[in-house]
């Protein structure tokens, strides 16, 4: 992943409009992608992260069956793990609500890729928030990709992500639909 970290870094800096002067919430569901078979670093991310604003909030989910090991890493790496008996999701959203109602956070990122994410995402826009959902495939939901206001992809190349986020936000979904069947082109 440190390989790609300066093509993630030159997408960034593309993305002026996303730069703001309130602070940047990252939450990462940590059962979902702080696997080996991933080979996430925490600093690359949070590197990344910290180029869109100042990071207020860095926190990491984590089930109880995260080592002792993995917590030290994500300590080191200046996050917050937060373990929990229950659903790890249900604590993302409360914690997400916390800083949605609250006046500090302007951009909201969340690096997952689980759909249970995206009603987080929905309600961050919803409230003003600009949304950055991180995420890579095996498995990266849709649903998530499509309720965030921008979507930083680590597994596909940089090329086409940087295009369509430098001059704008995602379109809604509801500009992409034809107006009437007419104006549908069924001979595809």
């Amino acid at each position: 992943m440190s390989s790609r970290l300066g093509r993630i870094k030159g997408l960034v800096r593309l993305v002026t409009g996303l730069r703001r002067s309130g602070r940047v919430a990252f939450l990462i569901d940590g059962p979902n992608v702080l696997r080996r078979e991933f080979e996430v670093r925490l600093d690359d991310l949070k590197s990344l992260v910290g180029e869109l604003g100042k990071i207020g909030v860095a926190k990491v989910y984590l089930n109880e069956r995260a080592s002792g090991k993995l917590l030290e890493a994500i300590s080191n790496s200046g996050f917050t793990p937060i373990v929990t008996t229950s659903d790890v999701h249900l604590h993302m959203a409360i914690d997400s609500m916390d800083l949605v109602l609250g006046d500090a956070t302007k951009l909201l990122a969340i690096f997952s890729r689980h759909a249970r994410t995206a009603p987080i995402l929905r309600r961050a826009r919803e409230h003003g928030l600009e949304t950055l959902a991180i995420g890579f495939e095996p498995g990266f939901s849709v649903a998530v990709q499509n309720a965030a206001d921008h979507i930083l992809r680590l597994d596909q190349s940089l090329e086409p992500q940087i295009l369509e986020l430098k001059g704008k936000k995602k379109k809604d979904k509801r500009e992409e639909e034809p107006d009437s069947y007419e104006d549908w082109d069924l001979d595809d």
